[in-house]
């Protein structure tokens, strides 16, 4: 039979919460619209490896400003059947508009999402990225 898939997260008491759609096919290359480090908003990339073999990834970030490729972040191993999570304002803090890129070096393939949370957390919101077509 088919499986349709959904993540749903909720925050303590209840008091906020976030969903996303399941995705179809990992890929390369992603980008992830939106996100915001300033006002007191987090912003989170995850991505799942859910190949039998490591991958490595490099991630970019646009903002207002131009792009900021962080030198740790160009080369990332993500273990095979493994989630790697990184807190994108740790690398672009105080920003309101943060776009992320990732993309795969070399073989394999990944799946990326971005969580987003407003300050205190209070609110929060999630969405798949978009996987470049052709890869």
């Amino acid at each position: 039979g088919k499986v349709i898939c959904e993540r749903a997260m909720y925050g303590p008491g209840r008091v906020w919460a976030h969903n996303s759609i399941g995705v179809t096919d990992p890929a390369s290359t992603w980008y992830l619209a939106e996100g915001s480090t300033g006002g007191g908003m987090e912003t989170w990339l995850l991505v799942q490896n859910p190949g039998e073999d490591s991958v490595r990834v490099a991630v970019t970030f646009q903002t207002g400003e131009g792009q900021v490729a962080p030198a740790d972040l160009a080369n990332v191993e993500i273990r095979a059947r493994s989630r790697w999570t990184l807190k994108v304002n740790d690398y672009v803090p105080n920003n309101y508009n943060v776009s992320t890129q990732v993309q795969v070096k070399g073989e394999g393939k990944v799946i990326c999402e971005r969580a987003m949370y407003g300050p205190g957390r209070v609110w929060a919101h999630n969405s798949i990225g978009y996987a470049r077509k052709g890869n």
